[in-house]
């Protein structure tokens, strides 16, 4: 039986990609040696560096460096978990093994609180109409004309459409499509999924549009299209090589804030799983329920089958103040 070092020596993840996998490497491997005990079995070796490469890689993907300082805070462990799909469980058991990881290799580690979390981090949270209007501001001051422009789209294409990393690099002017009712993009290839359709917002609609006027033919890709391959860490380099990389766009939470965005707006919970690629909306209920009650007395009318139903779906009239 192999010994976790050589576990450890030996390991290749089947989780990500070989490029995505050699940029965290020396950091996983490093992380996970100075955790494991004589105690640790082989599986458990494994586990804990298949678990350290995802979180590292989802660091890597938002544009952020891959250090202990930013890989092993309970900030960013949380908002791994909570973005990650995981059964209540599993998300148990990975927060455990990532901090176990974390407090070896992170002397500064700040611990969990005592209760179990169960939540997300303020930093995953949707972004709000100031944190939306410094992004702007990011885009606009790029060094180049060219990153204004590529900054510029990739706020439109996750801002506007709720694109993945993976899904902004494979776009091509192909994939998109307008008509008297706005544009709509298809992006595809998450975890082998095919074209879905998503309209754009249309406040980000006129970006992508010139993005697609620019292409030198219908093959280009849509972001950086001078590249040679369709890596997703095509996103997280040009991240990391903005002008003011701490104020980039952090793209899980730009995501998160397009389809929480789509539902509050009444957009119907199908069309918003749909054009996101999403089985449910589980993992963005925390954002969805209004700080707001409303009493059964309050919702009377409702409750008794009015008013009016138009399309399958009730319009809530709120009377405040009365009995």
């Amino acid at each position: 039986m192999p010994t976790t070092h050589e576990v450890i020596a030996g390991y290749t993840p089947t989780v990500l990609p070989r490029a995505r996998w050699d940029a965290v490497r020396d950091f996983v491997t490093e992380s996970v040696s100075t955790a494991v005990t004589e105690e640790w079995s082989a599986d458990k070796t494994r586990a804990a560096l298949r678990t350290v490469a995802r979180l590292a890689d989802y660091v890597s993907m938002t544009g952020r460096e891959v250090s202990v300082e930013t890989v092993f805070t309970e900030a960013t462990v949380n908002a791994y978990v909570d973005q990650s799909g995981y059964s209540t469980h599993v998300q148990g058991t990975t927060r455990s093994l990532l901090r176990v990881v974390g407090q070896a290799a992170h002397r500064h580690y700040d611990t969990p609180r005592e209760r179990p979390q169960y939540g997300t981090d303020k930093k995953s949270a949707p972004y709000t109409q100031d944190e939306m209007t410094r992004l702007r501001h990011w885009a606009d001051g790029e060094s180049t004309q060219e990153r204004r422009r590529q900054a510029n789209l990739l706020l439109a294409l996750t801002l506007g459409a709720g694109l993945r990393s993976g899904e902004v690099a494979t776009l091509t002017a192909a994939d998109v499509e307008t008509d008297e009712a706005g544009t709509v993009v298809y992006p595809s290839g998450y975890r082998g999924a095919s074209k879905r359709f998503v309209p754009v917002d249309h406040d980000w609609a006129e970006v992508i549009r010139e993005a697609v006027e620019r292409s030198v033919s219908e093959e280009s890709w849509l972001f950086r299209p001078e590249r040679t391959t369709s890596s997703a860490g095509t996103v997280a380099l040009f991240l990391k090589r903005s002008h003011r990389p701490s104020l980039a766009v952090d793209m899980s939470r730009a995501r998160t804030t397009w389809i929480v965005t789509q539902v509050r707006r009444g957009v119907p919970e199908s069309a918003v799983i749909e054009a996101a690629g999403l089985s449910d909306l589980q993992h963005y209920r925390r954002f969805l329920v209004s700080d707001e009650q409303t009493t059964a007395r309050e919702a009377r009318a409702l409750l008794h089958g009015g008013p009016k139903r138009e399309a399958g779906r009730a319009s809530l009239t709120v009377i405040r103040g009365g009995a």
